[in-house]
């Protein structure tokens, strides 16, 4: 795992700094990269963990991670996946609500056996895919994500949900890349 710090410097400045290491190190390292924005500061009992859920094989191995980190830390874990309403929708939101909550129970299942002392929740978020997971992790101890989701191009080796997290998140980031 790679740590780093972040100066929560804008996109832009972000890009075009050459002194910046948090982009071009969480989009190419071959472990997790941890970036810490601002201190832990989790004020809710007990503690917990956030992780982001999209079906893809990011977000399951981000997730095998999160499993993990909540177990070390006696923490809670939260699983969310977000729906956003695109402009068009073929079949009614609970129609894809309920789509969404099938992804997310597939891709969760089977870990509380594997750790039994974790108490894992579940939720659909509505709204925009960075700021519903940086929200649900305001008093988070960390929020976990893959390094690319299902969306985006395949080229992108960093999705836009986690340059979004890094600049949002006001708790520790984590991405994880695929192995």
């Amino acid at each position: 795992m790679i740590v780093l710090g972040s100066r929560h410097l804008s996109r832009a400045t972000e890009f075009l700094s050459a002194g910046s290491l948090v982009v071009p190190v969480t989009a190419q390292a071959q472990c997790p990269v941890v970036v810490v924005g601002d201190a832990e500061h989790s004020t809710r009992q007990p503690p917990y963990l956030v992780v982001g859920i999209d079906g893809s094989e990011s977000s399951k191995a981000a997730l095998a991670l999160a499993f993990e980190e909540a177990d070390l830390r006696g923490a809670e874990l939260r699983a969310v996946s977000v729906w956003q309403a695109p402009v068009f929708l073929l079949h009614d939101e609970e129609f894809a609500l309920q789509a969404q909550r099938r992804m997310l129970s597939e891709t969760t299942a089977g870990w509380s056996q594997k750790y039994p002392d974790v108490v894992l929740t579940h939720e659909i978020l509505i709204g925009h895919p960075v700021e519903e997971p940086a929200g649900a992790a305001e008093h988070a101890l960390a929020v976990v994500v893959g390094r690319r989701g299902r969306g985006g191009y395949t080229g992108m080796q960093l999705g836009s949900v986690v340059h979004g997290l890094l600049h949002q998140a006001h708790c520790p980031v984590i991405t994880v890349p695929v192995v």
